[in-house]
């Protein structure tokens, strides 16, 4: 890429759109909907989609993501057992978040288990933090760089991945523990609340070309009129 192109790049990158928290909600719902997920599936994730977005920027990014990778059919994941670890296939090869969801739920309960091919990213530590609330389990992420803990209170804390046991594979690393680490705290349930409080009073601004993708994937579902025909 040459520099006047990157420059050209970053400055699109730059340019701002508000809108509001209810219609990142909507337009990430009908853009998953569009990419063929069913209404429950699309509904979780744009609730998540919706909360990365408001409090770190990261919400549409995954979404276009996600859009990008429709799944190969209803397969679920395989699960597989290898030193000590599970390890969970995605045959259908979803979303990072699709897949990322399930394989979370199944860690919070029967232990440390490894996602092949996936990296860390902030929209997945939103994702375990929603899991970690309800599951009432402290759930860490890695990736082998940086580190995610999630606890049942709502605080969520990155810190790097020191000392932590080498996965069988190569991938996202989710594992329960016992005792929430030292870390660096990025968000609490309060402040959350408070960031939403004003997101919804205020809008969030959103990158615009993120923005436009994902208004132009979400225009491929339309709901019904059901006045037609009265």
């Amino acid at each position: 890429m040459t520099a006047a192109r990157a420059e050209r790049v970053s400055a699109a990158e730059a340019v701002l759109t508000r809108v509001s928290v209810r219609e990142i909600h909507e337009v990430a719902l009908r853009a998953l909907r569009a990419s063929g997920l069913s209404s429950g599936e699309a509904e979780y994730l744009a609730e998540i989609i919706a909360s990365a977005e408001v409090h770190e920027s990261a919400g549409l990014d995954a979404l276009a993501t996600e859009t990008a990778r429709v799944p190969a059919g209803r397969v679920g994941l395989r699960l597989e057992h290898c030193d000590g670890s599970a390890v969970a296939h995605d045959p259908a090869s979803r979303g990072p978040l699709q897949a990322f969801v399930p394989a979370c739920e199944t860690a919070a309960v029967v232990g440390t288990l490894v996602v092949p091919g996936m990296a860390g990213a902030p929209a997945l530590d939103w994702a375990a933090l929603d899991i970690a609330e309800r599951a009432g389990r402290v759930l860490s992420l890695s990736d082998g760089g940086e580190r995610t803990v999630v606890t049942p209170e709502g605080d969520l804390l990155r810190l790097p991945a020191v000392a932590e046991p080498r996965p069988p594979v190569a991938g996202l690393v989710i594992r329960p523990l016992s005792d929430v680490p030292a870390g660096e705290v990025i968000s609490t349930a309060a402040e959350r609340k408070r960031r939403y409080r004003e997101a919804v009073a205020h809008g969030v601004s959103v990158r615009t070309p993120l923005w436009t993708l994902a208004y132009s994937i979400a225009r491929g579902f339309l709901i019904p009129d059901h006045r037609e025909g009265r």
